[in-house]
């Protein structure tokens, strides 16, 4: 982002939630604070061996509140959505979450998934928060979280690191009345409970060979967007890439929310009704096992009970999770991830009164 952008950013997302509340209440708008879809949430229980807390419970809530927002807009706009990793796995094995899950994955092919891009900004208000991936990265950040290693053919192999803000394509919505620490050193930016949302861009293999030029140009210009200094290398070794190295010039100048929204806008035009869909990024960092699923698993759309909701799932779900999971049947029990969270207190007052920010 540019300056400006990042001041106008800041500002708009951190207009303290008592002005808020009383704009809303002046306008006569009703927040829906006392929704319960959790069974059982104000008492401990012990799910498949572990012990599910009200507090883990009222996060699950929340999160189905943001669910629910999601699948409005959606229904609004008739696009396709579906339980994806975790929560698919959820959905099939503990008809809700995971007991020891703590986040919402949802999947939209990517022309349903930037649809939604357009639309969310105006869709989405108070007290839901829409965060696309390129909302937090500011253009001074260093790159300073996980050391990949680059799995692109025409550019050398070497390690690079990836910022610690979203450095893959993924839309948040979060709610500014709850709390979920992310970045304890970004105390200017939202982070309220949150959901995620990804995009299954066409992936290998092609049949056409415009469609592997497309993906290969696709791969470059991801890889200009987290790593620019791996493409001017590129260039000044005078490697061999997709694109040339004056339209790359000319990219690498943008902002980085401007290389985000170009990413975004060539990936839905370069979709393909290809065999197979999945990350995009997973060609780009040398992952062991990409996620790629047969695109006819999401031809039709069944509905699964998630806690005291039903959520879609793609009618072949059962391959899904073969193919991300192998054995999904066996219980693997894994350590939670470590946030603060409270369903309870605004991260607006959790930053102004907590003694462990940026310590």
């Amino acid at each position: 982002m540019l300056k400006n952008d990042n001041e106008n950013l800041i500002t708009n997302q951190n207009i303290p939630l008592e002005q808020i509340n009383s704009l809303l209440a002046r306008q006569n708008v009703k927040l829906r604070f006392n929704e319960v879809f959790v069974r059982n949430i104000d008492l401990d229980e012990m799910r498949s061996g572990f012990l599910v807390t009200s507090h883990r419970k009222k996060l699950w809530n929340a999160q189905i509140g943001l669910i629910n927002e999601f699948a409005r807009i959606c229904k609004k706009y008739n696009l396709k959505w579906f339980a994806y990793g975790g929560t698919l796995l959820g959905a099939v094995r503990h008809k809700g979450f995971i007991p020891w899950d703590d986040d919402v994955d949802i999947a939209m092919l990517r022309p349903d998934y930037n649809k939604f891009l357009k639309v969310a900004p105006e869709e989405i208000k108070y007290p839901y928060f829409f965060d696309p991936w390129y909302n937090y990265r500011l253009e001074n950040d260093t790159n300073s979280y996980l050391t990949e290693e680059l799995d692109l053919p025409l550019i050398k192999k070497s390690s690079f690191v990836v910022g610690g803000f979203p450095s893959f394509p993924v839309i948040k919505i979060r709610d500014s009345r709850t709390t979920q620490i992310e970045f304890s050193n970004r105390t200017n930016v939202n982070q309220g409970i949150w959901i995620d949302i990804f995009p299954f861009n066409s992936v290998p293999p092609f049949t056409e060979k415009k469609h592997k030029t497309n993906f290969e140009i696709a791969r470059e210009l991801f890889i200009a967007i987290l790593n620019p200094e791996a493409i001017q290398k590129a260039i000044q070794d005078k490697q061999q890439l997709m694109i040339s190295y004056e339209e790359l010039e000319k990219f690498l100048k943008l902002s980085y929310k401007q290389r985000c929204v170009q990413f975004d806008n060539f990936a839905e035009k370069i979709f393909v009704e290809s065999e197979k869909v999945g990350a995009l990024e997973d060609y780009v960092f040398s992952v062991k096992t990409k996620r790629v699923f047969n695109l006819k698993n999401y031809d039709q759309t069944v509905y699964l009970p998630f806690e005291e909701i039903e959520i879609p799932a793609p009618s072949g779900w059962e391959d899904c999770l073969t193919t991300q999971y192998g054995d999904w049947r066996k219980m693997v029990y894994t350590h939670t991830h470590a946030k603060d969270w409270s369903a309870d207190i605004p991260y607006t007052e959790y930053y102004r009164t907590s003694k462990f920010v940026n310590n």
